[in-house]
């Protein structure tokens, strides 16, 4: 699965946090504020997302793009500490 991860971080104590487990999840940072893998293991998505919940407070922002997740395109991200979730259903041809 290819993920992307934009984040925002209203201290650098937490973007140093938030850089090492983007890392240890295989997630490489490839522009200020933005990560991606191409090979994310679907699996690993709600760990990743807990051990990102650990990091964050109310003032910083996170978004994940997923896809392919379950045939659709997601789009993940924080609001008020709890993840929300947008989906995009791809129509097959």
């Amino acid at each position: 699965m290819f993920i992307s991860v934009n984040i925002d971080m209203a201290s650098t104590d937490h973007a140093d946090a938030i850089d090492k487990v983007l890392k240890e999840y295989g997630i490489k940072k490839v522009q200020d504020k933005l990560y991606e893998s191409n090979d994310f293991i679907t699996k690993s998505l709600g760990n990743l997302k807990k051990d990102i919940s650990d990091i964050v407070d109310s003032d910083d922002k996170v978004r994940m793009y997923q896809f392919p997740l379950d045939d659709c395109f997601k789009i993940s991200y924080l609001e008020e500490r709890k993840w929300k979730r947008l989906s995009v259903s791809i129509p097959k041809s």
